[in-house]
């Protein structure tokens, strides 16, 4: 009975010193190892922000900064040192905490190899190290995390092909490793994620074709493969990923023609295919099963033919981006409501006919470029509705205004209720009008404004001194006469002024002087007279 008594004396008594005299020897043995582990880990790395400054057996572990621990508070589950400006290398003393649930050092400065000691934290679900240096191949002990939900190792400079070992990570739902250098083919393996929802591995040096089981990630919700090396066919499989909200696969050498079952996903709200080698027309039923796509992005490409009609599905579209292909054909796709539609780009195509009237059913538009085209007829006073219009490109272009005489201005007059136009190009379409004085009631907020060759003619009016927020103002090759309106003074934030090529007389006017950013002007090719204001002695010509 004495020995009981005095074994539990002793053992009150160690217990009471290890409160009283240095909490941290109180933890058990697999604690000590993770206190170990990680004064190990902040002997490693230069902490320029003192932000390790409480690891010390001063506090309890648990209090660190960046620790979490579990709920008996006997071992490290989580540890999070994101965005501390910490440098150095991964000690691989970090493999010893084993009970580490969440281990997270994105936006740091690490740098290189992963320890394979990594290997040994079993219980790890969310392994963040994004926005490092980190270097060297992806180890091929990845697949041994099998609790592994997030994985994520954007922007580094891992290297090495993708191990097929990833495909033992069945617990994965996001796969991140955008912007590294990572090579080789997608491996078949990446089929067997069933759990994966993003899977982003855009800025890499992947190539090869992209394999057809991938459409066995029935769980993915979103999809990038952007800027790569990938080549062949679009899988047609991808039907079956009824999950996918987000699909991109731009920017690559990706070939043939876009087939239909790509849209026939209901969830689609974005698909860009742009920057490919992609030939061949549209599917003419590009909207059905599509009532959620809000962006369609198929710009630099090769595709050609007849711009489908039917878009009537797609109420929800904000981004169409069809620019520098080979359409040809029109139709009416400027006759359907666009009633969410944002932004329209068709610059750069073989694209003919009338811009319709009905161009203002898309209500909200607020940037329509249909530049380097054949659009032909008369510009529709109508563009002056789209009241939310920022920008607005038609140059290089085969359109007039209105015939009658007595509306001949009606058009740019119109394009004054368009309260947030930031930029205006009419340049090279044949207008042959003169510059209404309503041009100075253009958008308080415009700042480039280019009506070049288009036949303009008649003085410059002295109103364009309103548009106090130009930064561009060129009006090249036109046939203006008179002298320049002393009002360009008050443009105070021109920087780029281009009249040449017209019949301009008189003066070079002192109010240039006026214009302290003016850092290009050019207006050779004119009729003006008199001595070159000096002030203007330092302008590129």
């Amino acid at each position: 009975m004495a020995n009981l008594w005095f074994r539990f004396s002793s053992s009150m008594f160690s217990m009471l010193c290890c409160l009283v005299v240095c909490p941290t020897l109180c933890h058990t043995n697999f604690t000590k190892n993770d206190e170990l582990a990680l004064l190990a880990f902040k002997f490693s790395v230069r902490d320029p922000f003192n932000h390790l400054a409480n690891w010390s057996n001063s506090s309890s572990i648990c209090d660190w900064v960046g620790i979490t621990c579990d709920a008996n508070g006997e071992r490290i589950s989580v540890l999070n040192l994101a965005d501390m400006s910490l440098i150095g290398t991964l000690p691989s003393q970090v493999g010893n905490l084993s009970s580490l649930v969440e281990l997270d050092l994105h936006s740091n400065n690490f740098h290189g190899e992963l320890p394979k000691e990594l290997q040994q934290l079993h219980k790890l679900e969310i392994l963040t190290l994004s926005y490092n240096e980190f270097d060297g191949k992806i180890p091929a002990w990845i697949g041994s995390l099998y609790a592994l939900q997030r994985l994520n190792f954007r922007n580094n400079s891992f290297g090495g092909v993708t191990p097929p070992s990833v495909s033992n990570l069945s617990k994965l739902e996001t796969l991140d490793w955008t912007s590294n250098f990572i090579h080789g083919s997608i491996p078949l393996e990446v089929g067997r994620l069933q759990h994966l929802k993003i899977l982003l591995i855009q800025v890499n040096n992947l190539s090869g074709k992209i394999p057809l089981t991938i459409s066995n990630l029935s769980s993915l919700e979103q999809m990038s493969l952007s800027y790569n090396y990938l080549t062949g066919d679009i899988p047609r499989g991808f039907n079956y990923l009824q999950n996918l909200k987000i699909l991109s696969l731009d920017g690559n050498e990706l070939s043939g023609q876009i087939t239909s079952n790509i849209f026939n996903m209901s969830e689609l709200q974005e698909i860009d295919l742009s920057w490919n080698n992609l030939s061949k027309s549209i599917p003419f039923d590009i909207c059905h099963g599509l009532p959620k796509l809000q962006g369609l992005y198929l710009q630099h490409n090769e595709l050609s033919g007849t711009l489908p009609s039917n878009w009537i599905q797609c109420k929800e579209l904000q981004d169409l981006y069809l620019e520098n292909n080979f359409f040809t054909a029109f139709h009416q796709i400027l006759d359907v409501a666009f009633p969410n539609l944002e932004k329209l780009y068709l610059w750069g195509n073989k694209l003919s006919g009338n811009i319709p009237n009905t161009i203002s059913n898309a209500s909200k538009l607020a940037i329509l470029r249909l530049e380097e085209n054949n659009f032909r007829g008369v510009l529709p006073r109508t563009l002056g509705d789209l009241r939310y219009l920022e920008i607005l490109q038609i140059n290089g272009n085969n359109l007039t205004t209105s015939d009658s005489s007595n509306s001949k201005t009606n058009f740019i007059t119109s394009l004054t209720n368009c309260r947030h136009l930031n930029i205006l190009d009419l340049s090279m379409n044949p207008l042959y009008i003169k510059l209404p004085k309503s041009i100075g009631n253009f958008s308080a907020s415009l700042q480039e404004l280019d009506i070049n060759s288009c036949g303009i003619n008649d003085n410059i009016p002295s109103e364009i001194g309103n548009l106090t927020k130009l930064i561009r103002l060129s009006l090249d090759e036109n046939v203006l006469k008179g002298p320049i309106p002393i009002t360009i003074g008050s443009l105070h934030a021109l920087q780029f002024l281009s009249l040449k090529g017209n019949n301009l007389h008189g003066l070079v006017v002192d109010e240039l002087c006026e214009i302290k950013p003016l850092g290009y002007l050019h207006l050779s090719q004119n009729k003006f007279s008199g001595v070159m204001p000096p002030c203007l002695g330092n302008i590129p010509p």
